[in-house]
């Protein structure tokens, strides 16, 4: 059985420079209009801790993908490889939009670009499947253009397995984001429990609560987050 990729993604190093989301537009040639990738930035909230948090909404990859399953193409304009890498196949792609709305984590983007049919066609991350393709010796290495321009190492890429076992290594827990069973392959570490001073008082205390409900990332269901940027 072939192994699978993923990113590893680690929030509490992000500061939201958004290079990643710049890096991908200028590796894949992707038009000002949409993006492969994106991050947002969640509150502020002074209830929550943090206050703001970084969330990055890239394609998950899915064991089962949502996508495929929607798309109403013969013999599916969307293919997932053996190694766990999901892709769209532009010259089937009807533009309908199915696969889009199907996607809990909001990763598909219907784009301005046509194929060779007239049809608009829908994009998303590939993890840069044209580098993890071509030998492991060739210039710019086999990484995602985002995960080599991160400055502050928020994000790391490479077989799902070895990712897990360096995470636990470390002592860090993962973050369950599976809450429609699909599967999803990125591997996103919990914050660590954070201590803060009480600002009245000469105290501390810690608190390790999530700040969201991943369930309101579905597209159109965030009543209750403020997204900024």
């Amino acid at each position: 059985m072939a192994q699978k990729y993923a990113f590893l993604i680690d929030s509490e190093r992000c500061i939201f420079c958004r290079a990643c989301v710049v890096a991908c537009k200028l590796e894949n040639h992707v038009g000002s209009q949409w993006q492969r990738n994106d991050v947002i930035l969640i509150g502020p909230d002074q209830t929550k801790n943090p206050a703001m948090y970084p969330v990055f909404m890239n394609c998950q990859h899915c064991e089962r993908p949502a996508c495929i399953a929607a798309c109403p193409v013969e013999n599916k304009a969307i293919e997932k490889r053996d190694d766990g890498i999901v892709l769209i196949i532009p010259d089937k792609c009807v533009g309908d939009e199915m696969c889009v709305y199907a996607c809990p984590y909001g990763a598909l983007r219907l784009t301005p670009r046509k194929n060779k049919y007239g049809y608009n066609v829908v994009d998303k991350c590939t993890y840069c499947v044209h580098k993890i393709d071509r030998t492991s010796d060739a210039p710019g290495s086999n990484k995602p253009a985002c995960v080599m321009t991160c400055p502050n190492r928020a994000l790391d890429f490479g077989l799902r397995d070895e990712l897990l076992s360096r995470a636990k290594r470390e002592g860090r827990e993962i973050l369950d984001i599976d809450k429609f069973g699909m599967g999803p392959g990125n591997i996103i570490l919990k914050p660590r429990p954070v201590r803060m001073a009480g600002v009245l008082e000469d105290t501390f205390e810690i608190r390790t609560e999530w700040p969201f409900d991943i369930k309101a990332f579905r597209v159109g269901a965030s009543e209750e987050l403020n997204p900024v940027g």
